[in-house]
């Protein structure tokens, strides 16, 4: 083997070496929230055999542990949610851009589109802004931004025996303590047009 052989597979060692050491880093830095169980949760509730668990993860330290962000300085509560399907041989659908917040003491009502200003968090059942759109607003790194879209809640199908986990980001007041929210999560039986509302404040 010539010495330009030799120092060119010197060279792909040592750029292979650092991407593996740069890989890992980066898992070091986002590591998974631990999943619970959605009866584990601080707050469950049950309907037609699903159950949904929500964990709000409102200690700044563990915000920055697992997205290495203080996301309530800019105004968004990432809050763990967990749906699973006890039901006996129904599958249901989920659509996360149908889920909706607000004040636990707001009137429930039709959800006002259009309003996404953390502010009509106290009157107002509002579409959240989903992972996509929460990555956008939330400053930070690329690797941050991509670590809240990997992490985010997404649309699914939950056949009989399957969960479902995953963040929504709720915006909150930035300078003022949170109020209690209200999560009204629509789900729909599979092949129909049934659909209920699995509804937590926490």
């Amino acid at each position: 083997m010539t010495l330009n052989a030799m120092g060119y597979f010197r060279t792909v060692g040592i750029v292979m070496a650092l991407a593996a050491v740069t890989g890992a880093c980066f898992a070091a830095s986002f590591p998974d929230y631990p999943i619970l169980k959605a009866r584990d949760c601080a707050v469950t509730t049950e309907a037609a055999g699903v159950t949904i668990g929500v964990q709000p993860v409102d200690d700044l330290k563990e915000q920055k542990e697992y997205f290495n962000a203080v996301l309530t300085s800019q105004g968004f509560v990432p809050v763990f949610v967990v749906l699973q399907n006890g039901s006996n041989g129904d599958s249901f659908l989920i659509d996360t851009s149908k889920i909706t917040y607000g004040s636990a003491d707001s009137e429930i009502a039709a959800p006002k589109v259009g309003l996404r200003k953390a502010a009509a968090i106290t009157t107002f059942f509002v579409p959240f802004v989903g992972p996509f759109a929460a990555a956008k607003i939330i400053s930070g790194p690329l690797q941050v931004q991509q670590n809240l879209l990997k992490k985010g809640l997404e649309s699914t199908t939950l056949s009989t025996g399957a969960s479902a986990h995953g963040f929504l980001y709720v915006p909150v007041p930035k300078n003022a303590p949170r109020e209690k929210i209200r999560l009204r999560v629509p789900i729909t039986k599979a092949g129909t047009n049934d659909t209920f509302i699995l509804d937590v404040a926490f």
